[in-house]
């Protein structure tokens, strides 16, 4: 990347990005961001961030540029329907299987960013593989749920794990008496994760 940055263009090839992404659910700005970085259209500073971050909430308000995600900020609201007859017949969506019921082993995927949660959860839901977000160093709690959900299951788990090694991705393999007490294989997938196989 040598130069100044011309944003007009950025704010376009950012807008090629996101529109990409969404039949996976969409993409954050964070996700945008390091795209645009490994394609060497802005460097990878943190005044870029937040210049990408301004240009394209520009955009955005404009309504000249696809909607991003926000995975963290949401209005909880509990469900509610306007009527009986409305909630009848929206009920029937809602029933499904466990797909995964007679599979040989309890297959989990997990990924450090919640950045991938929308892309993951949209790939995988149709076969009922459940998604971890453990956002670096995971929580007791969060390991608590997970090792409850386990014990319930008498199949072997089996985690892949979307990301890196880093220090928080080492640390993950600290976190996998959640699956079962060892009896979890861990499979990684690229960059210095591809020695775990």
């Amino acid at each position: 990347m040598s130069g100044r940055v011309c944003w007009a263009d950025v704010v376009e090839r950012a807008a090629v990005v996101v529109a990409g992404y969404g039949p996976v659910g969409g993409c954050t700005l964070r996700q945008v961001y390091y795209r645009l970085v490994a394609e060497a259209v802005i460097p990878h500073t943190a005044p870029a961030y937040r210049r990408l971050s301004a240009r394209l909430a520009r955009a955005r308000r404009q309504e000249g540029f696809p909607d991003l995600i926000d995975p963290l900020r949401e209005v909880h609201v509990p469900p509610a329907w306007p009527d009986a007859a409305t909630f009848l017949e929206e009920a029937p969506a809602w029933f499904c299987l466990d797909h995964t019921a007679g599979q040989a082993a309890a297959v989990y995927v997990a990924c450090e960013k919640d950045t991938l949660r929308a892309q993951l959860t949209g790939w995988l839901a149709e076969s009922g593989i459940p998604v971890l977000v453990v956002r670096g160093f995971g929580s007791q709690s969060y390991v608590q749920v997970v090792r409850e959900r386990t014990a319930r299951d008498p199949r072997p788990a089996v985690l892949l794990y979307v990301g890196d090694f880093d220090a928080s991705g080492a640390d993950l393999e600290r976190d996998l008496d959640a699956f079962g007490g060892g009896v979890c294989r861990v499979l990684g997938f690229g960059g210095a994760g591809a020695a775990h196989l």
